[in-house]
């Protein structure tokens, strides 16, 4: 198989953790338009939100959350529900989803949009949990290996959703391909966010290389033969730049937020989980909707001792646990899974 020559860089990388700050890769700010990608980023996620027991997305793009007026080309495809588990929705639109100036954008983007439960304390309780070994059913990409290893959770919620989406969502990309341009974009918050990842590395593996995926408050996926192996194919070592799909990864923390550092080990002693290297950093405090540039920055590393790391150091975790990480984990440049909600609700979202 002749890999893509971007992914050269994930083997010639001069990987190494730093032991000191001054070792560390100094975060950098995203560039502009990365950065202001983030807020369509994040309403999109924030939409999946809308899709309760109770409530849908109205055809053809409506909700609570100005999704006509924010995305006003913009067509559902489908959308559906779990009791227990990541619900979502598949839209497209031939417009920039960046700017709705440019009604022709000369390709289709085709989006999926996942959200979790809306407890996140029923799963904080217990942190110890089973993983699996990772089912990689095509072989288009590199071998994972027979090391690799997921959450067992989040791997039987990502079997659900390819149930409930394979074929509609095949049918819109291989119409896509066939006669013009297209870009898949895969988001999600939360347990949502987990899920996307599996998604996304299915499609890849697939074949459909024209792929975004942006997680946001994302847990703990698999151990570090998996997470490894998914930096590489996803391209976590790479620039970030709009419009190039060699860094096709995007996973945004933000500071203080404990659920991006769950779970840590399972019931077998021996499977412990790994971050990725992939981040990018929130470091703002509180409920901050409108960051800076400055302030949402490119890490480089999971280890950076100038990003979330630092924040879960013995030093700091104490403070950490008694602030409030509810608001932590639903503040991403905007407050996000309210849609939906009475206002009386007081509940927490994971």
């Amino acid at each position: 198989m002749r890999l893509p020559f971007s992914w050269l860089y994930a083997f010639l990388w001069p990987i190494r953790l730093p032991d000191t700050v001054e070792e560390a890769h100094t975060p950098e700010p995203l560039d502009p338009v990365i950065y202001s990608n983030m807020f369509t980023y994040a309403h999109l996620m924030d939409i999946s939100y809308c899709i309760d027991k109770f409530h849908k997305i109205q055809e053809p793009f409506e909700c609570d959350l100005d999704c006509s007026l924010r995305f006003p080309n913009m067509t559902l495809v489908h959308q559906w529900y779990f009791d227990d588990a990541v619900c979502g929705y598949i839209a497209t639109t031939h417009s920039d989803i960046f700017n709705y100036t440019n009604t022709l954008s000369g390709k289709k983007t085709i989006v999926v949009s996942l959200r979790g439960t809306r407890s996140l304390s029923d799963v904080l309780t217990d942190l110890r949990v089973d993983m699996v070994p990772f089912k990689q059913v095509h072989h288009r990409l590199p071998r994972c290996g027979e090391k690799c290893k997921v959450h067992k959770g989040f791997a039987a919620y990502f079997d659900n959703t390819l149930a409930a989406i394979e074929d509609t969502l095949v049918a819109e990309l291989d119409n896509a391909r066939s006669s013009e341009d297209y870009e898949l974009v895969v988001v999600g918050h939360s347990m949502g966010g987990s899920v996307a990842i599996l998604l996304a590395l299915h499609f890849l593996g697939l074949g459909y290389e024209k792929l975004t995926l942006v997680t946001m408050g994302q847990p703990l996926v698999g151990n570090s033969e998996f997470t490894t192996w998914a930096d590489f194919v996803l391209g976590s070592y790479l620039p970030m730049k709009h419009g190039s799909f060699e860094r096709k990864y995007l996973r945004v923390i933000h500071k203080g937020d404990l659920v991006t550092q769950v779970p840590s080990t399972s019931r077998n002693f021996l499977d412990k989980y790994a971050q990725f290297q992939n981040q990018v950093y929130l470091n703002v405090t509180g409920g901050e909707t409108n960051p800076k540039p400055e302030e949402v920055v490119d890490c480089f590393s999971e280890t950076n001792p100038l990003c979330i790391a630092n924040d879960f150091s013995a030093f700091h975790l104490g403070s950490i646990f008694l602030k409030n990480y509810y608001v932590n984990h639903n503040t991403y440049f905007r407050n996000l899974g309210l849609c939906g909600l009475s206002l009386g609700w007081s509940g927490e979202l994971w």
